[in-house]
């Protein structure tokens, strides 16, 4: 072999060597706007950010924390975050109000919000709050009416009480029933030594989704693909933690340090049935369950324009996954 030939063939071993060792291509940044402070709640989040599934998809995925005083929808509007998670009536009513955001998956199918009383008080059945003390909440006043209505019941025949959201105020006694959560408030007054018990508006006929990722509807029409890689890697986050939950607590601590590991695993496994309820695949939104929730608040005069719920969501992409 000639010197020129055995230079051209090491030129070419080296080029192929250079590319062997290019870097992949960079991750794509996306921000996600959390409904609520870190914790179990966001478990599958978590999970597909700690396990890879997001990076697998191309993604590096930033959470941003939320809370009472945080405007969820804003931050997608306005380009701080791609996706969100809020509550569905609260979408509908954007959606309503003209803002192009879209759900496109459910994570609660059946929603945590229930009214906790105590066990003495005499409060067993929707009927018995007639005439209570009710922690104030707007979005409340509206299922409690509508549970109130399915019964044949008057709506508005309660005390609404502000007082703000310190549990004091519920266990001396200030206030008859609480707006609580089955994953927080619940479990926070039965470790306090608590004995407590819950009306659940879903056992009376007001199923309201709970939960809601979304997006705008310029995401969805420019980058499809951005959307279906995103929900694919969290909805397989969502099933690493409802097959896990043991693995959740910590997970959780790599973004919360001073969590209670018990208290996130009590969250957790709260979460399960209602996350996983056995007749929807994890993430699954039902148009029957969205029409159902346009149709009560538009009942309890929170909707008063014109709206096209099947609008509100953009079904095709947790569809796509399952098909």
């Amino acid at each position: 072999m000639q010197r020129r030939d055995i230079l051209t063939l090491f030129l070419v071993g080296l080029v192929l060597a250079l590319a062997a060792c290019t870097p992949d291509d960079p991750l794509t940044p996306i921000t996600v706007q959390l409904k609520y402070f870190h914790q179990a709640q966001f478990a599958g989040f978590y999970a597909a950010d700690q396990n890879g599934y997001y990076a697998d998809e191309g993604l590096a995925v930033t959470f941003l924390e939320g809370g009472p005083r945080v405007d969820l929808e804003q931050a997608v509007m306005d380009g701080s975050a791609q996706f969100g998670v809020t509550a569905a009536e609260v979408l509908i009513s954007e959606r309503a109000a003209g803002q192009p955001l879209s759900a496109i998956s459910v994570i609660y199918q059946r929603n945590p919000l229930v009214f906790m009383v105590m066990a003495d008080s005499g409060i067993v059945h929707p009927r018995d709050i007639v005439g209570r003390r009710v922690q104030y909440n707007l979005t409340t006043r509206t299922i409690l009416n509508a549970m109130l209505a399915n019964l044949d019941i008057p709506p508005n025949q309660f005390e609404e009480v502000d007082v703000g959201f310190d549990l004091e105020q519920f266990y001396a006694g200030n206030v008859d029933v609480w707006i609580a959560f089955l994953t927080n408030e619940v479990l926070a007054a039965r470790a306090a030594g608590y004995d407590v018990n819950v009306i659940n508006p879903d056992d009376y006929g007001i199923h309201f989704y709970s939960d809601t990722i979304f997006t705008r509807d310029d995401i969805i029409a420019d980058d499809p693909e951005l959307v279906q890689r995103f929900l694919r890697a969290t909805l397989k986050g969502w099933t690493f933690a409802v097959e896990n939950p043991d693995q959740i607590p910590a997970m959780v601590v790599e973004y919360n340090p001073d969590a209670d590991l018990q208290h996130e695993s009590d969250q957790m496994y709260a979460s399960l049935p209602l996350i996983s309820t056995g007749e929807e695949p994890i993430g699954w939104m039902d148009s029957t369950v969205w029409a159902d929730m346009e149709t009560t608040l538009r009942e309890q005069g929170v909707l008063t324009v014109s709206l096209d719920v099947d609008q509100v969501y953009a079904a095709q992409f947790v569809t796509e996954i399952y098909k």
